[in-house]
């Protein structure tokens, strides 16, 4: 029985969801950075070519696939601390380091994510796999990420009232 709620035909289109995603983060990340300039062409260009790129490689889809919904929530939580700090009539400029924050957020989900796709394609023995994946569920589980929540905000909370002079 076919419901509005079946979207498992939607499988077939994931890899045009992959190149669309992958050109506008990229071209929205090097707007956001400015690393090539101003010039909103070359940052399309490059961000076509990445989407390309990504597209050619089975295993690369596979990682954006599987990264895109924590990429969603973390651009998410980019646009919700923008309007937070445009509410309180500052600009997002005037917190340079929360753009290299970010991005370290973003390139260390990235690496993991990759990382635990290419260990699933690659032969491992069945002893070793076991420990790294007990080591995966305890990064992963969510008294751990709560924990590395607090300590986070701890830091920035701690980092800004100090930078306050």
């Amino acid at each position: 029985m076919a419901t509005f709620l079946d979207v498992t035909g939607l499988q077939y289109f994931s890899g045009i969801f992959v190149f669309i995603f992958v050109w506008l983060v990229a071209y929205a990340t090097l707007l956001w950075t400015r690393v090539l300039g101003d010039n909103k062409f070359i940052s399309a260009l490059v961000g076509l070519l990445l989407g390309i790129f990504v597209l050619i490689s089975p295993i690369a889809t596979g990682v954006v696939a599987d990264v895109a919904p924590f990429l969603a929530v973390i651009f998410l939580f980019i646009v919700l601390i923008n309007v937070a700090i445009k509410m309180l009539g500052a600009d997002i400029e005037a917190f340079p380091a929360l753009k290299g924050i970010f991005i370290v957020f973003i390139i260390l989900v990235i690496f993991i994510a990759a990382g635990l796709k290419i260990r699933e394609k690659a032969n491992v023995p069945s002893e070793t796999q076991t420990d790294l994946s007990k080591t995966v569920n305890l990064i992963f589980h969510p008294t751990f990420l709560g924990v590395i929540l607090v300590f986070a905000i701890a830091v920035f909370t701690i980092a800004l009232l100090a930078g306050r002079n």
